[in-house]
Parts: C-alpha cells; structure tokens; sequence
C-alpha cells in the first residue's frame, strides 16, 4: 500500500468518525429542543428566579421590616379603596 493510498484511508476513516460525532451532536440538539425540554427548562429558571427573588424579599424585609409594614399597608388600602371610602363618606344629615 502507497502513501498516498494510507492517507486515503486515513482521511476515510476520520470522515467516518466526523460524521458520527455530527450524528450524535443533531441527536443531543433534537432532544433538547423539544418543546417539552423547552418548557422543563423554562419553569426551572422560572423556579430558581422567583426563589432568588424571594430571598431577596425577605432580607429586604428582615434589614427595613417598617418600610416593608408600609408598602403592605399601602397596598392593602389600595386594594381595599372603595370600602374604605364608603365608610368615610359623609352620610346626609337628617333634619
């Protein structure tokens, strides 16, 4: 066998294995872009966000616990406007 033939094979063979590494590689990418892997990941970096967020929420609250007291107390009479007004209303005085 020449040269030139073993470095046929040779470039053959590393052909053959470029292909199969290509094959596996679309195989990984097809799985991991199924819509349902898609939507596992989604809701797992949902997770750990929302989790972060908390956490965050309470050492904000445990650092300014009055601060935190207020802003729920503001949102609560925001929420809460309309009975709050109607128990404030002036009734007409009956003469």
């Amino acid at each position: 066998m020449s040269l030139i033939e073993q470095e046929l094979v040779r470039a053959e063979e590393n052909s053959t294995d470029a292909r199969k590494r290509l094959a596996q590689t679309m195989v990984a990418l097809q799985s991991r872009l199924k819509p349902s892997a898609l939507a596992r990941d989604a809701v797992e970096e949902l997770r750990e966000a929302a989790g972060e967020l908390a956490q965050a929420g309470m050492d904000a609250a445990k650092r300014k616990p009055l601060a935190v007291a207020g802003t729920v107390a503001a949102f609560g009479a925001f929420l809460a406007r309309k009975p709050l007004a109607r128990l404030f209303r002036r009734k007409p005085d009956k003469a």
